[in-house]
């Protein structure tokens, strides 16, 4: 990654860009600092958008010892699904693919010199808000409901 946008298409953000988590600047300037109550010089990184960021987290995953089937398998064969808002599958592979209805290929997008793909869902926060009322009108708590599942999944 790391160039420029199209010639003046992006005058008010600028025209450098740069991979996830590279350095930006010299860090906090003196009155970021004073607003934020940090130090000047505060190392400031590049930034991802929620669901990479999640599924950064997913990817780089310390899964040793755990006796998981992707413990010795490279992070290409991992997804990660995120929630929030919206739902997001992110998957990454060293070669471009190009699947309908799948966002991507987006070369180091999340992760350098590997291609993102990502689809999802859109509302899934509310669906799961829903359901959460759902189970409330039911007299049950969502403690109890977390507790139950818990004990059917054999959970301590």
């Amino acid at each position: 990654m790391g160039g420029t946008t199209r010639s003046g298409a992006y005058s008010k953000i600028g025209q450098q860009t740069c991979c996830p988590g590279t350095p930006v600047g010299r860090g906090l300037t003196a009155a970021a600092a004073a607003d934020l109550g940090l130090i000047q010089g505060t190392a400031v990184g590049a930034s991802l958008i929620d669901a990479h960021a999640g599924g950064l987290g997913v990817m780089g995953a310390d899964v040793g010892g755990h006796q998981l089937p992707c413990e010795h398998q490279p992070v290409s064969s991992r997804m990660a699904l995120i929630c929030g808002t919206s739902s997001c599958h992110m998957a990454v592979s060293t070669q471009p693919l190009f699947v309908p209805g799948v966002w991507g290929p987006y070369l180091s997008a999340m992760l350098p010199e590997l291609w993102l793909n990502e689809g999802g869902q859109s509302a899934t926060g509310r669906l799961v808000r829903a359901e959460r009322f759902r189970i409330m009108n039911q007299n049950q708590h969502h403690y109890e409901t977390h507790h139950q599942t818990a004990n059917e999944l054999h959970v301590q």
